[in-house]
């Protein structure tokens, strides 16, 4: 699962970033400021300590992230994001470093060694290291997993072909909804909505590439991990987030969200552009007709709408829950387009 995958890499980001931040430390004090070592240690120990160390504490903050400790009621801007993170880490760290030096000694001579110029520079470093942890941690929240050492090996930098999966999901009824709610309220109200995307996002392997308006665009890229039915049932288990939040959606705003959605597969190009502002962008006709699909979940009456080519790559048991829609019209396609709905497989094991 990409939940699992994920997490080993948050653990090894973690567990690498302060072994290098206890080598540094090393460095910067003991060659940087011209430290002399303790007697009874040499610099090779030193190294070696601080590389355990780094271990110990990159591996806790791997196994146990912040996120898990302290759930906030409310979303936090990045900002307030990284200075609340960085203050939990300096605090564990001033008990940490509390502890160690009363291990054998007063509890004053372990307070007075927290505040001397030893322990403050100490200190100091690993505060500038936790805020440059934190800040990564959100700079690669903000762009979507992966996203963020994509730019930083320039992967893209030259345009590439990928086969990838698009889904287009747009929130029903969404002019009414905005003409009958007020602009802030309506805008809390795709807030909330898009809230309920994470989990699913993480468990189906799904990538956010867009967000327009009330629409968002996700993705998929088809490697040998690929698995079609990801596709389906992630949009079933966002209706399924949605759908035990209704009592919530209709206290705060009147209204229960429901998404419709389409999706279509094929070969796009993908390409870092722009240079004040960057982003990676996929380009080809993949993205129009999944567009286009979406476009006519109204006309059919139906949730979800996907392409042939897609229905194609599903294995043969969830073909059970594939029904033919029809033989569609889009704009810009020279021949018809099968148009198929896949229902949704909870229900279908309910029944």
């Amino acid at each position: 699962m990409l939940k699992n995958k994920l997490k080993e890499f948050s653990i090894l980001f973690s567990v690498l970033y302060w072994m290098l931040a206890g080598s540094y430390l090393v460095i910067v004090r003991y060659f940087g400021l011209g430290e002399f070592a303790p007697p009874d240690l040499n610099y090779g120990d030193l190294a070696a300590y601080a590389v355990l160390g780094g271990f110990s504490i990159g591996l806790l903050f791997g196994l146990f992230p912040l996120s898990n400790v302290l759930r906030f009621k409310r979303r936090r801007s990045f900002l307030s994001a990284v200075l609340i993170g960085t203050a939990c880490y300096v605090l564990f760290f001033v008990a940490v470093i509390f502890v160690s030096s009363s291990i054998g000694n007063s509890i004053d001579f372990a307070l007075s060694y927290v505040f001397s110029p030893d322990g403050l520079i100490v200190l100091f470093h690993l505060s500038m290291s936790s805020a440059l942890y934190h800040f990564i941690l959100q700079i690669n929240k903000k762009f979507g997993p992966g996203v963020l050492l994509e730019y930083t090996l320039g992967r893209y930098f030259a345009p590439k072909e990928e086969d990838r999966v698009f889904m287009f999901l747009d929130l029903k009824s969404s002019t009414h909804l905005a003409e009958t709610l007020e602009h802030v309220t309506y805008s809390r109200l795709v807030q909330d909505c898009y809230a309920e995307l994470t989990t699913p996002l993480i468990d189906y392997k799904a990538h956010v590439y867009q967000y327009v308006g009330d629409e968002v665009v996700v993705s998929w890229r088809m490697n040998r991990f690929f698995t079609a039915s990801n596709c389906h049932e992630f949009f079933y288990a966002f209706q399924e987030r949605l759908g035990a939040k209704r009592d919530y959606f209709f206290q705060h705003y009147g209204v229960y969200p429901q998404f419709k959605a389409g999706a279509h597969c094929g070969k796009v190009t993908v390409a870092e552009v722009g240079e004040i502002k960057t982003e990676i962008a996929y380009h080809g006709d993949v993205l129009n007709t999944a567009s286009r699909i979406q476009t006519l979940c109204n006309r059919f009456e139906k949730q979800l709408l996907v392409s042939e080519s897609l229905v194609e790559r599903l294995h043969d048991k969830d073909h059970v829950l594939v029904r033919f829609v029809a033989e569609a019209e889009l704009r810009g396609k020279e021949t018809p387009t099968k148009i198929y709905t896949i229902e949704n497989p909870w229900v279908d094991e309910d029944r």
